[in-house]
């Protein structure tokens, strides 16, 4: 007895490959321009208030991200044209807050040790101050010390003990 071939079926036609998935695109990340300022200092010693408009990410907190970004520093192109900031290293920023027009803004300890004596510790006040006054809301600024009123920043004695302003400066 002779047995029959089984039927070849035909074989399955190719299905184009159904198309890959894009990933889900992130929400672009909201920025808005900040002036932040910084110090330049000629080669005859006086000190000038530069300013460097940076698009930061929009938040909650957009004095304390200002401030913040502040401290970092200015960017490297800045940096390359002798931008820099007189806020002593390693300060940190504690909290921020707006009661009235008055920015209420706690350093860390750091922040009382500026090792270019009084004309540092104004620089650094005119970069904190202006920049925190760069905000429609805030006309002056109330520096704390680990969140306690001082009333001088340093031994060299410029008062801090109420708000300061542009004009104070």
């Amino acid at each position: 007895a002779t047995q029959t071939p089984a039927p070849v079926k035909p074989a399955p036609t190719p299905t184009a490959a159904p198309p890959a998935k894009k990933p889900p695109e992130k929400p672009a990340v909201q920025v808005r321009d900040r002036t932040l300022w910084f110090v330049k200092v000629s080669n005859d010693g006086v000190i000038e208030r530069v300013k460097e408009v940076r698009a930061l990410p929009v938040s909650d907190s957009p004095l304390a991200d200002a401030i913040g970004a502040l401290m970092t520093g200015p960017s490297e192109a800045a940096g390359k044209k002798g931008w820099s900031s007189l806020i002593p290293q390693g300060t940190k920023l504690l909290s921020a807050t707006v009661r009235g027009a008055t920015a209420y803004l706690s350093f860390s300890d750091q922040f009382q040790f500026n090792p270019y004596g009084i004309e540092g510790f104004a620089a650094q006040l005119r970069q904190v101050v202006w920049t925190a006054t760069e905000f429609d809301t805030v006309k002056d600024v109330q520096i704390l010390i680990e969140g306690r009123r001082v009333d001088y920043l340093g031994l060299e004695g410029i008062w801090i003990g109420s708000p300061i302003g542009r004009s104070a400066l």
